[in-house]
């Protein structure tokens, strides 16, 4: 899919929901998530891999660490993080190729364009957990979207976007089943509030973040 710069400037923010079949595929895989060294792995398990999606095919690319400048995540920025690959099951289900489907679609990413993916689960063990350390923030790409998978037995984590770092949301809802958010990610800032158990026990959100930057 090509752009116009037109269409690529007027993109803000679009919301939307995945299909039954492709939630129910995809939760499974949240199961065998590793654990995670960095700063806030003693509450988020993640995997990231990155791809080329073109004629509604993905291609693997190489693995390299992850990093953001300090100055876009005042939590772990200028940390090189590498994580496990997401797993091949994962990626040679439908579902997973539906959730690039949507947010090219969404987005108005060019084909052939790069983008990134983490897969997450946000645990909360008997007490409030942050979804977002870094606080109101960008992720320093052009687009990304924030594909919820399932939620179990916690309150809080709404997902908030926001048009400038100190603005109240324009946008917050507590995303569950395949909801999801794209952003234009020049533009707004996004948020997810903490979360905790809501019998005090156990609990957890499960989502996939992609990012992307345009082809000029």
């Amino acid at each position: 899919m090509l752009t116009t710069k037109s269409a690529q400037a007027a993109f803000r923010v679009e919301l939307g929901q995945l299909d039954e079949h492709t939630v129910n595929h995809l939760a499974p895989s949240f199961e065998a998530l590793p654990p995670n060294p960095y700063a806030d792995g003693s509450y988020r398990l993640r995997r990231y891999s990155r791809f080329m999606f073109k004629n509604d095919c993905l291609t693997r690319l190489a693995t390299k660490p992850f990093v953001q400048d300090a100055s876009i995540n005042h939590f772990q920025g200028d940390v090189e993080r590498t994580y496990p690959e997401i797993q091949d099951s994962t990626v040679q289900d439908s579902g997973f190729l539906a959730l690039f489907e949507h947010f090219q679609k969404m987005a108005d990413i060019a084909d052939g364009s790069t983008i990134e993916v983490h897969q997450m689960r946000i645990f909360a063990d008997h007490h409030a957990v942050e979804v977002a350390p870094e606080g109101v923030h960008q992720d320093g790409f052009d687009r990304i979207g924030i594909y919820i998978i399932q939620r179990h037995n916690i309150e809080g984590g709404e997902v908030s976007v926001h048009p400038d770092e100190a603005a109240d949301a324009i946008v917050k809802a507590p995303l569950d089943h395949g909801e999801f958010v794209v952003i234009n990610d020049r533009k707004f800032y996004h948020y997810a509030s903490p979360i905790e158990p809501s019998d005090g026990r156990h609990g957890y959100m499960d989502a996939f973040v992609l990012t992307a930057n345009l082809v000029h």
